[in-house]
C-alpha cells in the first residue's frame, strides 16, 4: 500500500460483550475500511479479552472504549497486513502470543493517544487474521439461473421500517408499495443468509399459490466487499427479496382489535390458513414458525402467510410440546414439522374464539382448536380443519 491510503470507520459497526454487569468487556471490535486509489478493504478489528490484568469496576464508559479502539485502528500499520481480497478480514489483537493461531507482533505507524486504555499494553499486542466468521454473508446470485426478475439495490427507497430487517419500500418509478427483506439485518447470524435463500426458492417453487406472500423480485447487487472496482460485469449478490405488500396489518393486529366494530371473518381465516399449509406441506414445505405475526391481512381481508423458509428459526411458545425441549426442532423429520404447524394452527384458533363476537363461531374455533393441539401426535388433519368449517371452503 502507499501512502495514499485511507481509513472510514462505518457507523454501528462498534460491539463488544459483556458477560457480567459492571465488568470490564470480554471482547470488543470495531469495522472499518482501507482505501487506497480505486482499491478497498473491509476490515474487522477485534480485540479479544480485557484490558485489565485482574478483574475490576474501574474502567472506561462505553463511548470511549470505542474511540481508543478506533485509535488504535488509526495508528495499526496495515502495510504490514496481508488482508484478504473481496471478503472482511478479521484482526484479532491478544495481549498474549498464542502458537496456536501463528500470530504476529502489532506494529504501529503513529503514537496512541496518551489517555488511550492500549497506550500501558501497547507494546506487548499480537495479532492473528482469518476471513471474519460473523460477517453478513451475501450469496451469489445467478441471473440467468433464474425467472424471478431483479431489482438493484440502489433502486430500493426504505419507507418504515416494519420489523428487525424488514421494510415497507418503493421502487424508483413505480408509485407502488412493496416489502423489502434485507440479508444485512439487525442482530445477524450466518443462518440468515441460509434462510433468505431458502425463503426465495421456497417462494419461486410456490409462485401463484393462494394464500402464501407475493414474491415480486429479488433484490440485489455488486459485492459489497468487493477490492477492485471493475467495470462490465461483475458477479451478483443477493440482498434481500422484494415482496407485495399487504396494507391490512397482521393476524396479530386483527386480533389484538377484535373488541372493535371491525367484524373480521374468522372461520374464513381459519380455512385459508389450514388450505395454504395444506398446499406447502404437499409440496415438502413445513413453516416452522406459524404464528399471527406471520400471517398478513390482504386487501380482500384474506389471510396470507408470510416468512416461508422453514429454516429461519422458532417461537418457543409457538413450538408443540414435543419440539419445545428438542435442541434443534428445524432438524426434524417432515411429519413431526408438519405435525408443530398444526399445533401452531390450533393455538391460532383458538385465539380467534377468543377474539369472537359471535357465540357459535366461539365453539366451533375451540372445538377444532382442541383436535390440533392435543398433547400428543398426530393430531387433527388440515382436510378435516377445513371440512369443519363449512360452508368457508375457498
Amino acid at each position: 500500500m502507499t501512502d495514499t491510503r485511507t481509513i472510514s470507520f462505518p457507523r454501528r459497526t462498534y460491539k463488544e460483550e459483556i458477560r457480567d454487569k459492571g465488568t470490564e468487556p470480554q471482547d470488543r471490535s470495531l469495522g472499518l475500511v482501507i482505501h487506497v486509489a480505486h482499491l478497498k478493504w473491509h476490515v474487522k478489528v477485534a480485540f479479544q479479552g480485557t484490558l485489565q490484568s485482574a478483574p475490576t469496576t474501574t474502567f472506561a464508559r462505553v463511548t470511549k472504549r470505542r474511540q481508543d479502539l478506533e485509535n488504535l485502528c488509526s495508528c495499526i500499520d496495515f502495510d504490514l497486513i496481508p488482508l484478504l481480497n473481496n471478503t472482511v478480514t478479521e484482526l484479532a489483537v491478544t495481549r498474549h502470543h498464542d502458537a496456536a493461531t501463528q500470530g504476529q507482533r502489532l506494529q504501529l505507524k503513529g503514537a496512541l493517544d496518551t489517555e488511550s486504555e492500549y497506550a500501558p499494553i501497547v507494546d506487548h499486542l499480537w495479532f492473528h487474521i482469518r476471513e471474519d466468521p460473523f460477517r453478513v454473508r451475501f450469496p451469489f446470485y445467478d441471473r440467468c439461473g433464474s425467472s424471478t426478475p431483479t431489482k438493484d439495490l440502489s433502486e430500493i427507497r426504505k419507507k418504515q421500517q416494519l420489523s428487525a430487517g424488514v421494510y415497507q419500500v418503493s421502487v424508483d418509478y413505480d408509485e407502488t408499495l412493496y416489502v423489502y427483506k434485507e440479508v444485512d439485518r439487525p442482530f445477524y447470524e450466518p443462518r440468515d443468509s441460509e434462510a433468505l435463500e431458502q425463503e426465495l426458492r421456497n417462494l419461486e417453487l410456490l409462485r401463484g399459490t393462494k394464500g402464501v406472500v407475493r414474491l415480486v423480485a429479488a433484490v440485489v447487487s455488486k459485492n459489497p466487499y468487493q477490492t477492485a472496482e471493475t467495470v462490465g460485469n461483475t458477479p451478483t449478490v443477493l440482498r434481500g427479496i422484494l415482496l407485495e405488500y399487504y396494507p391490512n396489518g397482521t393476524l396479530l393486529d386483527a386480533l389484538q382489535a377484535s373488541k372493535s366494530k371491525m367484524d373480521w371473518p374468522w372461520q374464513r381465516f381459519a380455512v385459508q390458513i389450514a388450505s395454504t399449509l395444506a398446499y406447502i406441506h404437499k409440496a415438502g414445505i413445513t413453516h416452522m414458525d406459524l404464528k399471527p405475526q406471520n400471517i398478513v391481512i390482504s386487501v380482500d381481508f384474506n389471510a396470507i402467510l408470510i416468512d416461508i423458509s422453514g429454516i429461519g428459526g422458532v417461537t418457543h411458545e409457538w413450538l408443540s410440546p414435543e419440539m419445545r425441549d428438542l435442541p434443534d426442532p428445524l432438524s426434524q423429520n417432515i411429519e413431526s414439522r408438519i405435525q408443530n404447524d398444526i399445533w401452531a394452527l390450533g393455538t391460532m384458533l383458538s385465539a380467534m374464539a377468543s377474539a369472537s363476537s359471535n357465540e357459535l363461531e366461539k365453539q366451533l374455533l375451540r372445538s377444532v382448536a382442541q383436535g390440533a393441539t392435543a398433547d400428543v401426535p398426530p393430531r387433527i388433519s388440515l382436510h378435516d380443519v377445513r371440512s369443519n368449517f363449512q360452508p368457508f371452503t375457498a
